[in-house]
């Protein structure tokens, strides 16, 4: 879910206040569906590719599997999907559909002449009490985006950092069906 929330900020383009429009110093859901919104997104068949650079866990439970951390580290998931034209002209759509029944707060989103900086804190992910800091930093464009977000938070005395590398391009038009 999460990369795949990333994967759709990075097809936005918005203004260099960033999307925080009335100054209030909390950026809600519908302030980054605006800027979203701002996007000159290419409609067509996409290829997303998220790659696991690196990742710990400390305060495994006793019995948890050796080198469970080590074998995620280098996994490459690559998945493809259809942009519609109307998705393309309305992107900030369902960007937080998702998100509106999480405990999730957007701390920072920044997007503009084609870089990215974003970062959302969310409290009690899947119920576990709580932390986790995700943010993204990267650079965008209408066809292609490319960006590097890291995790870092806990729960249950255990503590999770990872890093990892996303990228996406338009890769043709939509099959047929």
């Amino acid at each position: 879910m999460i990369f795949s929330i990333a994967s759709v900020a990075l097809l936005a383009g918005c203004s260099d206040s960033g999307a925080d429009t009335d100054g209030d110093g909390i950026i809600t859901a519908e302030e980054v569906a605006t800027e979203i919104n701002n996007v000159a997104l290419e409609p067509g068949e996409w290829e997303n590719r998220v790659e696991i650079v690196d990742v710990s866990l400390e305060g495994l439970p006793e019995g948890a599997p050796a080198g469970m951390m080590d074998r995620m580290k280098g996994t490459v998931t690559t998945t493809k999907s259809c942009i519609t034209p109307e998705q393309a002209e309305n992107p900030g759509a369902n960007f937080f559909a998702a998100q509106e029944e999480t405990n999730c707060e957007v701390k920072k989103f920044n997007m503009s002449g084609g870089s990215v900086s974003s970062e959302m804190v969310c409290t009690n992910m899947g119920g576990a009490p709580g932390n986790m800091t995700l943010a993204m930093d990267g650079q965008y464009g209408s066809g292609d985006y490319d960006m590097t977000m890291t995790m870092n938070g806990g729960a249950n005395g255990m503590q999770m950092n990872m890093t990892a590398k996303s990228s996406g391009k338009r890769i043709g038009e939509c099959p047929a069906g």
